[in-house]
């Protein structure tokens, strides 16, 4: 009896895992390359995102906003560096037309450099992917936060 491999990879999967792999690498120059150039990355408490209320704890509106935080993220601010490892289940993708919605459940734990670990943020990821002649890319990627009271500012993109 011959094993099976099952490919359960799809274009929209890889770009979910290329996202997480961008944050974990430290390779956050490619982190904006993955949405469209007027793609949307915001950040939301549980509740807000409840309770309807649009106030978001990060906003970014274009891949513009995206490239100029990672240049403040390597040039300007000043932080303790850590190493972040993101573990994604329950993925769901749903396709209606040539638009592509994903949702998947993060947890994020982050490393110091002495390599005491912590859980850092909990919570869900909830995405419009569209298709484009690059692949698929971000239109729009919505964090929303179990975590509320995250330990420090959300410097780096979760």
């Amino acid at each position: 009896m011959m094993n099976a491999v099952c490919d359960t990879s799809s274009p929209v999967q890889d770009l979910l895992e290329r996202y997480v792999d961008c944050l974990d690498e430290d390779r956050l120059e490619e982190w904006p390359e993955l949405f469209l150039e007027n793609g949307l990355y915001k950040i939301l408490s549980r509740e807000n995102e409840a309770m309807g209320l649009p106030a978001p704890l990060v906003y970014y509106y274009s891949r513009g906003m995206m490239e100029d935080r990672v240049t403040a993220l390597r040039d300007a601010l000043t932080y303790e560096f850590v190493y972040s490892r993101h573990l994604i289940t329950n993925t769901r993708i749903s396709a209606r037309d040539d638009i592509i919605e994903a949702s998947s459940n993060f947890v994020i734990f982050h490393t110091c450099e002495e390599g005491r670990s912590k859980t850092y943020a909990v919570g869900r990821y909830r995405d419009v992917i569209v298709e484009t002649d690059d692949g698929p890319k971000f239109k729009k990627r919505t964090v929303i936060l179990d975590t509320f009271a995250v330990q420090n500012l959300i410097a780096a993109p979760l």
